[in-house]
């Protein structure tokens, strides 16, 4: 029998005060799971924006327009 099977028959054989005990319970994990997906999304998007800016002055104090940049790659 499968895990999941054996869960489902375990939880089939609680008392109904205890099922929504496991309900509840389930119910709390995802909510943190989705509260924790939120936050590594949040800690991703930072994190993006960050390495945007650390290059910022990449190109300072030097001689490149974009009219040199288009120059450079339509030419054969």
């Amino acid at each position: 029998m499968l895990t999941l099977d054996m869960a489902i028959k375990t939880f089939q054989e609680l008392p109904p005060d205890q099922q929504n005990k496991v309900i509840y319970f389930i119910e709390s994990l995802e909510l943190k799971s989705n509260h924790q997906d939120k936050n590594n999304a949040t800690a991703i998007n930072s994190k993006q924006e960050q390495d945007f800016f650390e290059i910022a002055g990449i190109w300072e104090n030097k001689d490149i327009t974009a009219e040199s940049l288009r120059l450079k790659a339509w030419s054969l």
